[in-house]
């Protein structure tokens, strides 16, 4: 059981991971925890490798540490990369930030969670101004 500083309420981590885990779950995936990243996801030969974050004092580099946590684990081209966090101004800027050339160059998913636990979806190549924060 991964340890949370804070509670299970948006938007914090523990709210976050409990509500990909949940997503996955519903579409049929099989959700698994190796340690390495906070949630693998499997349907077949469909697999998703997801690291979560949630709003933090240190908004910037807690967010660059979950990119960096992700690309170590980045090791087929076949699977599904993605970061989940809150949906939150904050991770807006965050977003922006990322070049659209580097999220299509390694397929990178958004999975934003709005207050009541929904997930959305910004495919590598939406830029992110058209998703509504």
């Amino acid at each position: 059981m991964k340890y949370f500083k804070k509670e299970k309420v948006f938007p914090y981590e523990a709210f976050v991971q409990a509500s990909i885990e949940e997503y996955f779950e519903q579409q049929g995936y099989e959700v698994e925890k190796d340690g390495q990243v906070d949630l693998i996801a499997v349907k077949g030969s469909d697999r998703w490798v997801v690291e979560a974050k949630g709003i933090t004092e240190a908004i910037g580099t807690d967010f660059n540490t979950c990119l960096g946590q992700l690309v170590k684990c980045m090791t087929s081209r076949e699977d599904k990369y993605a970061i989940a966090i809150p949906k939150h101004v904050k991770y807006k800027r965050q977003c922006s930030m990322l070049s659209s050339y580097f999220r299509e160059l390694v397929q990178l998913h958004i999975l934003v969670i709005d207050d009541q636990g929904a997930v959305k979806i910004i495919e590598p190549t939406m830029t992110i101004d058209q998703f509504e924060f």
